[in-house]
């Protein structure tokens, strides 16, 4: 007989082994605590089971399922931190130096009779006295703790078996591998919830600063968009030319079929808007003079590529713009400035840049020169198409210019968005 009782309770310790085995791939330990409380309640047949769980953020003790002929309402009741079984595994029992890492109410009897245990610096008689009410409380016969690292994280409570038999030092020792399993799987599952709410947590805290980051962006590329109006305001011949570039080249975009979708339209439209913003940082005395350069001071008129590329640095999401700012006087054969890019390593939007706004230096009226008919606009362009200018986008401009005239009419659209501008 005795053989045989051993070989079931090998049998039952392996089932319950699996099932603690798979607390690990569980998101909620609870529900697997619940399913546990019920099997040994099921399988041991004992007057009740119990379950209590830490809650650290309560700093108390809960239950998370009672079951049994003498059960008890679980969402009623907690266990403070000061609460004998709970001071017991968490303090005493290490202070005495009691190796049975459980309370077992026969065992207790014999320990609160022994003097060594009765009058240690550490208890007193009322020591065990609190311990035996606490276990009659909650009715229970054997008390298994559960740790992570030092910290206490659960207790199992086990009544009596209903057939009056003693616990087995098998099953004990079962029962404390089964808690301490179910302890860790509460703590693994709290550190995947904490990484969980951390990680939304920082998700959302940088949607925010992203959003904050894009209107910080937005703010300054309205600034940018000022500065350069303002540059072309201080020579009322050319104010207006921005607005006037920006349309001519998205015109000469759409005659060449480039991707005007979402970013590359915003990209594109930013380069023709801000090409020139670095001349803010270029003197009046330079900027307005109403007579041809000299060469001392055309080197400082070219400083503005730079300038303008320095202005654009803290936009951080138009990086390409600051490209196409630092390549607009780039020439197709190479013989531009700054860096003396040629043919397609000059971005496709600097070249569009460099014939619109040609173009209209060409046929806009200056202090020092009056504007030329758009007729010779074209004949400029086309001359100087291979050399300062890509063919390309030459015959793009000049086709979709010529379809525009015909449906505004010749030289009205001059005219009319200088008027307006």
């Amino acid at each position: 007989m005795a053989a045989k009782g051993d070989k079931k309770s090998v049998d039952f310790h392996q089932v319950l082994l699996s099932a603690a085995q798979s607390m690990v791939r569980l998101k909620h330990p609870e529900r697997l605590l619940k399913m546990i409380t019920r099997f040994i309640d099921a399988k041991v047949k004992l007057s009740h089971t119990s379950f209590l769980i830490l809650d650290e953020k309560k700093n108390h003790f809960l239950f998370i399922d009672s079951k049994g002929s003498r059960r008890f309402p679980v969402s009623l009741l907690k266990v403070d931190m000061d609460y004998p079984l709970v001071e017991w595994f968490q303090v005493l029992k290490r202070k005495m130096r009691i190796k049975e890492d459980y309370l077992y109410l026969p065992q207790l009897e014999k320990w609160s009779h022994n003097g060594r245990y009765r009058y240690t610096s550490q208890t007193n008689p009322e020591t065990f006295e609190k311990i035996k009410k606490a276990m009659s409380d909650f009715k229970a016969e054997l008390v298994v703790p559960g740790y992570y690292k030092k910290s206490l994280i659960g207790l199992l409570l086990l009544g009596k078996k209903t057939n009056d038999c003693r616990f087995t030092p098998s099953e004990i020792s079962f029962f404390q591998i089964l808690t301490q399993d179910c302890s860790m799987a509460v703590k693994n599952a709290q550190y995947y919830q904490d990484l969980i709410s951390q990680n939304q947590e920082l998700e959302t805290r940088l949607h925010e600063i992203e959003k904050l980051r894009q209107k910080e962006q937005e703010t300054y590329y309205q600034i940018m968009r000022s500065l350069a109006q303002q540059v072309h305001a201080k020579d009322p011949y050319t104010f207006g030319h921005i607005n006037q570039v920006e349309r001519l080249g998205m015109m000469v975009a759409k005659e060449m079929k480039l991707d005007l979708s979402g970013r590359q339209k915003d990209i594109l439209s930013a380069g023709l808007i801000l090409h020139d913003v670095g001349k803010i940082g270029i003197p009046d005395s330079v900027l307005k003079k109403p007579d041809r350069l000299t060469p001392d001071e055309w080197e400082i008129m070219k400083t503005h590529v730079e300038k303008g590329v320095k202005i654009l640095e803290p936009l951080t999401d138009f990086k390409e713009v600051a490209e196409i700012v630092r390549s607009h006087h780039e020439r197709y054969d190479g013989t531009g400035y700054p860096r003396g890019l040629k043919g397609d390593q000059i971005p496709i939007e600097a070249r569009i840049v460099s014939v619109v706004d040609a173009f209209h230096a060409i046929v806009s009226t200056r202090c020092y020169d009056a504007g030329r008919p758009i007729e010779d606009a074209f004949q400029e362009l086309e001359r100087c198409a291979g050399s300062q200018f890509d063919p390309k986008v030459v015959e793009a401009f000049v086709t979709a210019m010529k379809r525009d005239m015909k449906k505004r009419g010749v030289g009205v659209w001059i005219e009319e968005d200088q008027g307006h501008s």
